[in-house]
């Protein structure tokens, strides 16, 4: 049985007779999925550690009726919308991918029908592909119908943090350009893996602590800042300051978090274009922790509101005639 929790709503123990979309955001490491009305409204919400990576066997159906049995049962007409990796090559099937520039158009246009594996009306978004500076691809599965949801009807930057944080250009309402960093997978590897995760503690809850740990955190962020080209030299940093006394254990997460996170942003900050405002996209401790070092560091910007993969997928249904 997979682990669920109402949250956000009616508690989805039947179905809501005006439930028109059931939008699943089904990335590598979760599924979250939400209950949508005639209007684009919220009307109950599921979330389960279910994620693409998670799943043995090809057993996607299994997970979805799992976390959405409630509201489907009795429903076979109620259409499903999905973004993230569910449609990569290592998720339920090959969504495909559209290349940038995409607007929400360009999008509703691919949805890839996987109504045969559902049983049901099941559309799922195709990811971005772009060509990056040394004409590489860069890739997007999720990120896109995210920074559809945060549009607010102008041009921006927008800052997608995870274990893949992406940093997407919009012009005109179309994402046209976005660059890839692999900053919160190397933050696991360092604190888990590494010769550094000895020296790695996590702050309890106590004031003192939690201050220490955020300025270990802004050190980290400005010494990336200045140097970001001795990033690999600073990470060993990390280790010398812990074991001279210069860092406690439960500041060294928090000190490698900052070097991270301030060598990306200062790249970023010179890739992007600067007469774009950023706005970091969801609200977590994350998203905090990338504003705080984009202060830091002298970029403007701000922190979306409201849950932006919903209201992506809202708006991708819409595009598609589906809502």
């Amino acid at each position: 049985m997979v682990a669920s929790h109402p949250s956000g709503g009616p508690s989805g123990t039947d179905r809501d007779e005006s439930a028109s979309l059931l939008g699943l955001d089904w990335g590598s490491s979760s599924l979250r999925a939400w209950l949508i009305g005639a209007d684009g409204r919220v009307l109950a919400r599921r979330d389960s550690a279910a994620g693409v990576a998670t799943i043995a066997g090809g057993r996607f159906l299994d997970a979805f009726q799992a976390l959405c049995g409630p509201w489907i049962e009795g429903a076979p007409s109620l259409p499903v919308v999905a973004c993230g990796m569910v449609g990569s090559q290592d998720g339920w099937r090959d969504a495909g991918r559209v290349r940038t520039p995409a607007g929400l158009e360009a999008l509703s246009r691919r949805l890839a029908s996987f109504d045969d594996l559902a049983g049901r009306p099941f559309r799922v978004v195709p990811g971005l592909v772009a060509r990056g500076e040394i004409d590489s691809p860069d890739l997007m599965r999720g990120g896109e119908t995210q920074v559809f949801g945060a549009l607010r009807g102008r041009d921006g930057l927008f800052v997608l943090p995870g274990t893949h944080c992406r940093w997407v250009e919009v012009r005109d309402r179309r994402i046209v350009a976005f660059r890839t960093y692999m900053t919160g997978e190397i933050y696991a590897l360092l604190c888990r893996r590494s010769t550094l995760a000895r020296n790695c503690g996590d702050p309890d809850d106590s004031p003192q602590h939690q201050a220490e740990a955020l300025r270990a955190f802004d050190e980290g962020v400005d010494h990336a800042g200045a140097q970001p080209a001795s990033l690999t030299h600073l990470l060993f940093t990390a280790r010398t300051e812990a074991l001279l006394g210069g860092l406690a254990a439960h500041q060294v997460p928090a000190y490698l978090s900052g070097l991270l996170i301030g060598a990306e942003v200062r790249d970023a900050s010179k890739w992007s274009p600067h007469d774009l405002a950023a706005t970091v996209v969801a609200r977590t401790d994350l998203s905090a922790r990338y504003a705080r070092a984009m202060h830091r560091l002298g970029l403007r910007g701000n922190v979306a509101d409201g849950d932006s993969a919903a209201a992506g997928l809202v708006a991708i249904a819409r595009a598609a005639t589906l809502l």
